[in-house]
């Protein structure tokens, strides 16, 4: 006699999290990242972003970072996010959509 097995389509879920950062009480004198995916309008955000930080916490200093993998959308891959952790002490990101 046959056999008929079902199974279910629908994937198992995969669930990873990551305890956040430390946040630094003041910004003030440390190097902040400002990562940009190269989706429309984030570096405009990126820009506005910088200038505000700028304003408030003058002695910050700002790196431009885009991710290593892609190409109209560049990914972070986790090599470039230990790199940019080794040189900022901060990180703004943008993503859209």
């Amino acid at each position: 006699m046959a056999r008929l097995e079902i199974l279910s389509p629908v994937a198992t879920t995969v669930e990873h999290s990551v305890k956040p950062a430390r946040r630094p009480s003041d910004l003030d004198g440390l190097k902040i990242g400002l990562y940009w995916n190269m989706k429309a309008g984030g570096d405009a955000a990126l820009d506005r972003t910088e200038q505000l930080l700028r304003g408030r916490f003058p002695k910050a200093t700002f790196r431009r970072y885009t991710g290593s993998v892609g190409w109209l959308m560049r990914h972070c891959t986790a090599e470039d996010a230990d790199r940019i952790a080794s040189e900022v002490h901060a990180v703004v990101g943008t993503t859209a959509d």
